[in-house]
């Protein structure tokens, strides 16, 4: 056993003077541990990031852009 730790990344957000904000990420083994960490930071948490979709092309993300 190497005591390894395999981490899920929760999504949560906030609310400041009647505004919702984006929360910090939990970084945590499962959701009840996430609902632990965001309800001790007050926090709320959205779920669990299941993946990422590339939306743009990385080469137009990364080209200089020129304003005018």
């Amino acid at each position: 056993q190497t005591g390894l730790l395999l981490m899920k990344i929760f999504l949560t957000k906030f609310m400041w003077d009647g505004q919702e904000y984006v929360g910090p990420d939990i970084h945590a083994s499962n959701h009840a541990n996430a609902e632990l960490i965001a309800e001790a930071q007050g926090l709320i948490l959205e779920g669990e990031l299941q993946s990422i979709v590339q939306l743009e092309d990385l080469d137009d993300i990364n080209r200089p852009r020129v304003l005018h």
